[in-house]
C-alpha cells in the first residue's frame, strides 16, 4: 500500500461521499424539505440542519485519509505492519459503519430503548477499543447519517469519542504506572 493508492481512494470516496451527500439533500428538498434535526427531539430547542453534511462529511473523509496515511507512512519500512494497520483500518470502519446503520434503523423502526441501550453498548466498549480513531468516527456518522442525515450521529460520536480518548490516555497510562510502581516496589 503506497501513498499514491491511498490518496486516490481518499478522493475516490470523498466524491462518493459528496455525490451521496447532494442526492440525499435533493430527495430531501423535494420531498418535504431538508430536514432539521432539533436537540433531545424538541422544536424549542436549536436545530441542525443537514445542510451540514456537505462540510461535516467531506471533512470527515479527509482528516480521516490524513490520519491513515500518518499512520501507515509512521511504518514505512515493515510492510507487514503497515498491511496490517491498513487491515485495522479497514476492519474498524466497515465494523462502525454496519453498527451504527443497525442502530439507525433500530431508531427508526420505532424500537427506541433499543438504540439507546446500542449506543450504552458502544460508549462501554470505548472503554477498551480505541473508538477514537478516525475510521471509526468516519464509520459511524456514515452509516447513521443514511436514515438522520450526518449532523445529529456527528454531535452523538463526540460522547463515545471523548470516553475512548480519556479511557486510552488519562485512565489506561494511570493503571499501568499503578500495577508497575506495584510490581517494582514487591
Amino acid at each position: 500500500m503506497i501513498t499514491q493508492p491511498l490518496s486516490q481512494t481518499r478522493n475516490v470516496f470523498l466524491v462518493a461521499v459528496l455525490l451521496l451527500q447532494t442526492a440525499q439533500l435533493i430527495w430531501e428538498h423535494f420531498n418535504g424539505g431538508v430536514v432539521t434535526h432539533h436537540l433531545l427531539m424538541r422544536a424549542d430547542l436549536p436545530g441542525i440542519s443537514n445542510w451540514w453534511g456537505l462540510l461535516i462529511l467531506p471533512a470527515l473523509v479527509l482528516v480521516t485519509g490524513m490520519h491513515v496515511q500518518a499512520r501507515l507512512t509512521a511504518h514505512a519500512q515493515d510492510e507487514t505492519a503497515r498491511l496490517k494497520i491498513w487491515h485495522n483500518v479497514q476492519l474498524g470502519f466497515c465494523i462502525l459503519l454496519l453498527f451504527s446503520l443497525c442502530q439507525a434503523i433500530v431508531f427508526s423502526l420505532g424500537w427506541h430503548d433499543l438504540a439507546k441501550y446500542m449506543l450504552l453498548g458502544l460508549l462501554i466498549t470505548a472503554l477498551f477499543v480505541p473508538l477514537h480513531r478516525m475510521e471509526y468516527i468516519l464509520g459511524y456518522v456514515l452509516g447513521a447519517c443514511l436514515l438522520s442525515g450526518p449532523a445529529m450521529p456527528f454531535v452523538g460520536v463526540l460522547l463515545f469519542t471523548l470516553v475512548s480518548v480519556v479511557s486510552h490516555f488519562a485512565i489506561k497510562p494511570l493503571i499501568v504506572y499503578l500495577w508497575r510502581s506495584n510490581r517494582s516496589a514487591a
